[in-house]
């Protein structure tokens, strides 16, 4: 079985994120402070719940130690997206990935314990740039 992944923030990015993982059979904790986004896929998902990931605390109570990786997904709010991950490095998650607008925001993240950071905007641009260019040829 394919190690647990906790996916932080289920706006569209983290909710994409955390069921393409589910449909490759990945197991997924997912957390948001909104109930309305765990309630669009708790179906599908082997754990959501509604809980503040800046809180050491709730993250301990779901045991998200023992998950091997956490993806921070927060877009909106940048404040809180770098409370959770520390709160994430304090729990005791090795890697934690992060979700950034820019580079400025990368590099804060990184400095708070980001094991990997993703500018999905930039990422998404070079890779329809590639295959742009791949078929064109």
């Amino acid at each position: 079985m394919a190690p647990r992944t906790l996916v932080v923030g289920l706006g569209r990015f983290g909710s994409a994120l955390a069921l393409g993982l589910a449909e490759r059979g990945c197991p997924v904790m997912a957390v948001d402070l909104r109930m309305e986004s765990i309630e669009a896929v708790k179906e599908k998902l082997a754990y959501a719940v509604e809980l503040d990931a800046t809180d050491v605390d709730a993250l301990r109570s779901i045991d998200a130690s023992a998950c091997a990786a956490a993806v921070v997904a927060v877009g909106e709010d940048f404040e809180s997206a770098v409370l959770a991950v520390a709160a994430l490095k304090e729990v005791g998650i090795a890697r934690v990935i992060a979700r950034a607008r820019d580079h400025r925001q990368a590099r804060i993240l990184r400095a708070v314990g980001a094991s990997e950071v993703i500018e999905v905007e930039t990422e998404v641009g070079r890779r329809l740039a590639e295959q742009l260019a791949n078929w064109a040829r």
